[in-house]
């Protein structure tokens, strides 16, 4: 993006200072000056006009965003007593799936309902999700 301004401040330096050079008697140095004033003025309204428009829509990633730790889901591939397993969840609009393993004693059967309390070298680590008083 800065490489528009300066492109703007130099032609309207140059131009400008032709201009002046060719159909005014002033001295070369209130002509350099002059110039220079207004070329930086354009130069400067053209970068804030850029950084407004482009910086509307900016949609910067944000790490908070695309956090898995917390996320509900459902066992699609169940696992059993260390087995690994997989489960399915939602994030921004997306179905995404990603590896269980179950604990020792545990069982994680196809439909459970698990949130996912980290993720370790891309394989989650799960735990059971039961609301109380629960009416199907």
């Amino acid at each position: 993006m800065p490489i528009l301004p300066l492109m703007v401040f130099v032609t309207v330096w140059g131009g400008s200072g032709y201009v002046l050079t060719r159909f005014s008697g002033m001295n070369m140095l209130a002509v350099v000056l002059i110039c220079t004033v207004v070329a930086l003025l354009l130069g400067c309204l053209i970068y804030a006009v850029l950084a407004r428009v482009m910086t509307r829509y900016d949609s910067s990633m944000n790490k908070m965003d695309y956090e898995q730790a917390g996320q509900l889901g459902y066992i699609s591939i169940s696992a059993v007593d260390g087995a690994v397993g997989e489960m399915k969840y939602v994030l921004h609009g997306t179905m995404r799936s990603i590896g269980v393993r179950a604990e020792t004693g545990q069982q994680l059967a196809k439909g459970d309902r698990v949130i996912i309390l980290k993720v370790d070298k891309g394989m989650a680590v799960v735990t059971l999700f039961e609301r109380e008083n629960e009416q199907l």
